[in-house]
C-alpha cells in the first residue's frame, strides 16, 4: 500500500542567523515517512550550512535547493525577488514554513498558498516580536506562553493557531554540542556584551567603544564583544561614504583583538550559534533575545541604556527585570563587580520570566514542533 506523503517546504530567507531556529525542525520532521521535506535557500553557502547542520542532527539525504531569481524581478529587493520568482513552488507545497516575515507579501500575490507557518527567530520581548504581519500566517509556533498570550491579546493569533513548543535553538545546540565552549583559559569571569543592531534600541553608539576601552585597562575580567550580526554587516550601507565609515569602525573595533582578555566577533557563525552565550558568565546587553539563550540557568545580567528610556512596566523590556539597569560605563563596571552577589535579587524574576518565554526545561521542543506541524497536516 502506497503511503500518501505531504510536501513541506522550509524557507531560509533571513540569513544564516536564522538557521538554528528553523532547520532543526526540518531535520526532525524528515523522520516522518509521511512527510517529504524540502529546504529552500538563497546561496550555496546556506545550502552547505543546512547540510552540515542536518548531518550534525543525524539526518542525511535531505533535499536542499538553491532558489533562482527571474530576471523580471531583479529590480526588487533580494528577498522579494526570491519570493515572487518562485510562486509556483510555494503554491505546490502542502505547507510552507518560514522564520521571517517579509514572506508575508506572498499573501498579496497568491490565493493558492498552502498552510503558511511561522517559527519566530527568537524569544525576545521587544515590540517587533509582535509584528502585525504575524496575523497573516495560518499558524505560529512560539517558544513560550508569554508570546502566545501577548499575540492573542494583540489579535495576531487564536488559541488554536498558536502552538507553544519550547525554545528550539538552544535545544538543538545542546543536542549537537553538549559541552560548554571555552574561549579563555585564564580562570577569570567572562562578560558577553551583545548590543542590538537597531539604532533606536542599541547601546552600541553611546557606550560600546568606551566599554571596549574600559576592559582593555581592566584585566580581571574577560570581555566578548559579539553584537547582533546585522550591526556591522553593511546591509544598510547606501553610499561609498557609508561604506568607508563602516570599514573605519570595524578596523577600530578589531584593534582590540590585541588584548588577551578581549575577544571580538563582528558577525561570524559563532555570533549566532550560542558559542558566546554558553561561554559567558555574565550577560551585558540591551534588547537582544540572546539574553534568553544565555539564561539556561540563573546567571548575572546587566542592562545598559540611556536614562531617557521608559522601560518600567513596559512589556517590551520585560527582561530588564533580570538584572540591574545602568546608564553609564562607570555604572556597568560597578555592576559587573557585584554581579554574583546581586544575582539573588534577580533569580526569581529570571526563573519565572524564562519559563514564560522559553517553556519548560523538560520539554523536547523539536518533538513538540513536529507534532504541531503533523497535526496541521493531519499526518500523525
Amino acid at each position: 500500500m502506497t503511503v500518501e506523503t505531504k510536501t513541506v517546504g522550509f524557507l531560509l530567507l533571513g540569513g544564516l542567523h536564522h538557521l538554528l531556529h528553523i532547520i532543526p525542525v526540518a531535520a526532525a520532521l524528515k523522520k516522518n515517512r509521511k512527510v517529504e521535506v524540502i529546504v529552500f535557500v538563497t546561496t550555496e553557502v546556506e545550502k552547505q550550512a543546512c547540510r552540515d547542520l542536518m548531518s550534525d542532527l543525524d539526518v542525511t539525504s535531505v533535499d536542499i535547493r538553491v532558489l533562482k531569481v527571474k530576471w523580471l524581478t531583479r529590480l526588487l529587493s533580494p528577498k522579494r525577488a526570491i519570493l515572487l520568482s518562485n510562486l509556483n513552488i510555494w503554491n505546490s507545497l502542502d505547507a510552507l514554513i518560514v522564520a521571517e516575515r517579509t514572506s508575508t507579501i506572498l499573501r498579496k500575490f497568491s490565493k493558492r498558498l498552502p498552510p503558511f507557518i511561522h517559527i519566530p527567530h527568537g524569544a525576545g520581548d521587544r515590540a517587533k516580536s509582535y509584528d502585525p504581519r504575524i496575523a497573516l500566517f495560518d499558524h505560529v509556533l512560539v517558544a513560550g506562553n508569554k508570546d502566545k498570550t501577548r499575540m492573542i491579546d494583540l489579535d495576531l493569533v487564536e488559541d488554536t493557531t498558536c502552538h507553544v513548543t519550547g525554545y528550539i535553538k538552544p535545544y538543538a545546540v545542546n543536542l549537537i554540542s553538549p559541552d560548554t565552549p571555552v574561549l579563555f583559559n585564564n580562570g577569570l569571569p567572562t562578560v558577553l556584551y551583545n548590543p542590538h543592531f537597531e539604532p533606536t534600541l542599541s547601546s552600541w553608539e553611546n557606550f560600546g567603544l568606551d566599554l571596549l576601552k574600559g576592559f582593555s585597562k581592566q584585566r580581571n575580567m574577560n570581555f566578548i564583544f559579539a553584537p547582533h550580526v546585522r550591526l556591522f554587516s553593511g546591509d544598510k550601507v547606501k553610499s561609498s561614504a557609508d561604506l568607508k565609515a563602516l570599514q573605519i569602525a570595524r578596523k577600530e573595533i578589531e584593534a582590540f583583538h590585541k588584548y588577551e582578555n578581549i575577544h571580538i566577533d563582528l558577525g561570524s557563525g559563532q555570533s549566532s550559534d550560542m558559542t558566546y552565550t554558553r561561554a559567558a558568565d555574565i550577560y551585558l546587553g540591551d534588547v537582544s533575545s540572546q539574553v534568553y539563550e544565555f539564561l539556561s540557568t540563573a546567571k548575572p545580567c546587566v542592562f545598559i541604556a540611556d536614562s531617557e528610556t521608559h522601560w518600567r512596566d513596559n512589556p517590551d523590556y520585560s527582561h530588564w527585570a533580570y538584572g540591574p539597569v545602568v546608564h553609564s560605563v562607570e555604572d556597568v563596571m560597578a555592576a559587573l563587580k557585584r554581579a554574583d552577589t546581586d544575582l539573588s535579587n534577580y533569580r526569581k524574576s529570571q526563573e519565572e520570566g524564562c519559563l514564560a518565554a522559553t517553556g519548560d526545561a523538560t520539554w523536547d521542543p523539536l518533538s513538540r514542533a513536529t507534532e504541531a506541524i503533523e497535526r496541521i497536516l493531519n499526518v500523525h
